[in-house]
């Protein structure tokens, strides 16, 4: 029998926030998917955005690095003039690679300029291909669980 949360709250308060926390972390730690967890440096079977990433990264070369780096240092310390010179240099040197275009989006948010930045967000999303859907936030999935149970709870 699942006990009447609101009964539970107003009899036993520590109870109820330790039974929240051990209902967060099961459905923080349950992927909900069938897949196996694989660590963070290793390829799943199933990710199709990590082999782009990684010859992205294999293909940006030591200049273009150099170029970007540069620009994200100046980004850091607002020179944002000089930053997009340089992000503009890694984007030629390197055009298949998206993050000099986020340095640009970034110069241009910055800067108030929303057509630069949107003219920047196109070219990183076709560098980047379409996103993946948006995973549902652990309070969507908690709440959810919670009208479940409260709704099987009505019925019996």
């Amino acid at each position: 029998m699942i006990p009447d949360p609101v009964t539970t709250v107003k009899r036993h308060p520590m109870r109820a926030v330790a039974l929240l926390a051990v209902t967060s972390a099961m459905f923080a730690c349950s992927s909900g998917s069938d897949t196996p967890k694989v660590p963070l440096g290793e390829r799943a079977p199933a990710d199709s955005t990590q082999p782009v990433a990684v010859g992205a990264h294999a293909i940006i070369g030591p200049r273009a690095k150099a170029a970007l780096d540069s620009g994200n240092a100046l980004y850091r310390k607002k020179e944002y003039a000089a930053a997009l010179v340089h992000y503009r240099e890694a984007s030629e040197l390197a055009p298949q690679h998206a993050a000099p275009f986020f340095g640009i989006y970034m110069v241009a948010r910055a800067t108030g300029k929303a057509a630069m930045a949107d003219s920047a967000l196109v070219d990183i999303r076709v560098r980047n291909g379409p996103l993946p859907p948006a995973p549902r936030s652990l309070h969507d999935s908690v709440l959810g669980r919670m009208h479940e149970l409260a709704k099987k709870k009505a019925t019996t």
